[in-house]
C-alpha cells in the first residue's frame, strides 16, 4: 500500500540531510499520504495504490520525465533517481519505485525507538547474522516470520547516490568522481575527523593584513607549474592516513618547496611532517592527529626548525616526539631518532598572509608553493579528475577545514569557455585524484581556498654560508624557455 511505502527508509535516501532531515521527510510523506487518501475517497478510488508503474516503464538514472513516468491520480509519478534526489523528497516517486528500482521491499511502520536503527530492509538472511552495508552494520532479525535486516543509519563517506549523480552530471560540473576503496565502509564523520585536520583559526587571526607585494602583472603567465620547473625536487603528495594531519603535512611540504626554490634546487631534501606532528605540542592548541593550527605550526618551525624526512620518516601515526630540542651550538644539527645519523634543522622567517588571485600567482612564481585552507564537503572525497568546484549536491551535510599546497595554475577549455584553475597538492596519497593532486577553479574563491593563504621565507642563511659559491653559480632557473634570475 502507498501508506506503508511512504514510511520506508531506504539506505541512500537520507544521504544529504542527516537524521533531523529524515524526520522532516516523514512529516512530508505522511502529509502526502493523507492527501492522497482524501482524494481517493472523494473520487471513489481505493486507497491501495500498489501496482506496476516502474515495472512497466523501467528505471532511469537521469531525469527523463516523459520516458520514466506513469499516470497516477490525475498527475504523474516518476521512476528516475531525480525523483528523490532533487525534488521535494520521495513523494514524486511511483509507489513501486523502491522495490523495482532499488530492490527494497516495503515494510509496515514500527514505532521508532531511540535505541533502534531507522533503516530496515527485507532480505534473505539468517537470524542473528551481521552484515556490513557500506558504513552501516546490519543485524538479521525475524519480523512477522520474515528475515529482515535492521541497520544503523550512519552517513557514509562514499555515498552511492551522490556518486551516481555526480557521474551523470560530470560534463556540466567539469569534474568526475570515483568510488575509492580506501574510503568505502567509513562514515562521513570519520572522513571529517581523520582525513582533514585543520582547526579553524580564531577570528583575530583571520584578520591578519595580507602582505602587499609589488610586481608586474604582465610578468604573470597564463600557466605555471613548480613541478615542471624543479621536477622531482617538488615532493609528491603523501598519504596522511587516518590521521588529521593536513596542517603538519602541508606546512612541511611548503617549507621544503621554498628551500628548493630559494636555493635553486641545491637544497632538495624533503623535510619531516612527522617531526612537526609529534613535537609541535608545547601548547594545548595543537592536537596531533586530531588537528592543528597553522599559525602555531609556522611559528614552531621558525623557532626550532625541521629535520629531514629521511631522518624522521612519515608513517601516518601519532607518537611521542623522538627528536631532541637540544641542538649542537649554532650549527642547527640534531641526532636522528633510532639512528647514528644527524640532520640539519631547516627554519623559516616570519609567516605572512598572501591575498588576491594575482598576489598568490606572483608568490608561487617567485618564492615557491603556498599553503591554503579550504572548506571541504562530502563530494570532495570522491573527486577523481577535472576542475573541481563546490557543486552543492551535498548541501545539508557537515563540512570541515582542510589544508593543502598550491603549486601552480593553468587554464583549459570547457564547453567553449576558458576555465582557470589552481594546481593543488592534497595529502591523501597518489591513489587519490590526479596522482594526489586536484585542480580547482581559480579567481572565484572556490571552497574558500583563496581566503586564508599563508607562506614564509626559507631561512637559507646557514645554507648559503656553507655553499655560497655554488649557490651564486646556480641562482637561476628556466621558465618556459626563458632564464629567470632572482637576486
Amino acid at each position: 500500500m502507498w501508506t506503508r511505502w511512504t514510511f520506508l527508509f531506504e539506505y541512500n535516501v537520507g544521504r544529504q540531510y542527516c537524521s533531523q532531515m529524515t524526520v522532516m521527510a516523514v512529516v512530508a510523506m505522511v502529509t502526502l499520504a493523507y492527501a492522497l487518501n482524501t482524494v481517493a475517497a472523494d473520487e471513489g478510488i481505493a486507497d491501495d495504490l500498489a501496482g506496476d508503474y516502474c515495472a512497466n516503464v523501467g528505471c532511469c538514472a537521469e531525469r527523463q520525465d516523459d520516458i520514466c513516468s506513469a499516470p497516477i491520480l490525475g498527475t504523474r509519478c516518476y521512476c528516475d533517481d531525480f525523483c528523490y534526489l532533487n525534488r521535494t523528497g520521495s513523494d514524486d516517486c511511483c509507489p513501486d519505485f523502491m522495490s523495482v528500482c532499488k530492490g527494497v521491499e516495503s515494510l509496515p511502520l514500527e514505532p521508532l525507538k531511540k535505541d533502534k536503527p531507522k533503516y530496515t530492509e527485507k532480505l534473505n538472511c539468517n537470524h542473528g547474522e551481521v552484515i556490513n552495508i557500506n558504513c552501516n552494520e546490519c543485524r538479521c532479525r525475524k519480523i512477522d516470520e520474515n528475515p529482515t535486516l535492521i541497520c544503523n543509519h550512519n552517513e557514509c563517506l562514499i555515498d552511492s547516490s551522490l556518486l551516481d549523480t555526480i557521474r551523470n552530471q560530470s560534463r556540466q560540473l567539469g569534474w568526475s568522481a570515483k568510488n575509492y576503496s580506501e574510503f568505502w565502509g567509513r562514515t562521513y564523520e570519520d572522513g571529517l575527523k581523520w582525513r582533514l585536520g585543520t582547526l579553524q583559526p580564531p577570528e583575530k587571526i583571520l584578520q591578519i593584513i595580507p602582505l602587499k607585494s609589488v610586481f608586474r602583472r604582465d610578468y604573470l603567465k597564463s600557466s605555471f607549474d613548480l613541478r615542471k620547473v624543479f621536477g622531482d625536487n617538488i615532493t609528491d603528495p603523501i598519504d596522511q592516513g587516518w590521521c588529521g594531519a593536513s596542517w603538519a603535512i602541508s606546512t612541511a611540504q611548503v617549507t621544503t618547496d621554498r628551500f628548493v626554490m630559494m636555493t635553486k634546487g641545491l637544497m632538495r631534501d624533503a623535510l619531516s611532517p612527522k617531526h612537526l606532528l609529534t613535537c609541535n605540542n608545547h601548547d594545548q592548541l595543537q592536537r596531533g592527529c586530531q588537528g592543528g593550527h597553522l599559525i602555531s605550526a609556522w611559528n614552531w618551525i621558525r623557532t626550532f626548525g625541521l629535520v629531514t624526512d629521511e631522518c624522521y620518516p612519515w608513517d601516518g601515526r601519532m607518537t611521542g616526539c623522538a627528536v631532541s630540542n637540544q641542538r649542537s651550538n649554532n650549527n642547527l644539527i640534531v641526532s636522528c631518532p633510532r639512528s647514528a645519523k644527524t640532520s640539519p634543522l631547516r627554519r623559516v622567517g616570519l609567516m605572512y598572509r598572501v591575498a588576491t588571485e594575482e598576489g598568490i600567482m606572483n608568490e608561487i612564481m617567485n618564492w615557491g608553493s603556498v599553503q591554503a585552507m579550504m572548506k571541504v564537503s562530502k563530494e570532495f572525497f570522491m573527486y577523481e579528475s577535472g576542475v573541481y568546484k563546490c557543486s552543492k549536491l551535498a548541501l545539508g551535510s557537515k563540512t570541515g577545514y582542510h589544508t593543502v599546497r598550491i603549486v601552480g595554475w593553468g587554464e583549459e577549455q570547457q564547453n567553449g569557455k576558458t576555465v582557470k584553475y589552481w594546481i593543488v597538492s592534497n595529502s591523501w596519497g597518489l591513489w587519490w585524484g590526479e596522482r594526489g593532486y586536484f585542480r580547482i577553479l581559480k579567481g572565484t574563491n572556490e571552497c574558500q581556498i583563496e581566503d586564508f593563504v599563508l607562506a614564509a621565507m626559507a631561512d637559507i642563511g646557514n645554507f648559503c654560508n656553507i655553499s655560497e659559491q655554488s649557490f651564486k653559480e646556480n641562482a637561476s632557473y628556466t621558465l618556459n624557455g626563458t632564464k629567470i634570475e632572482i637576486s
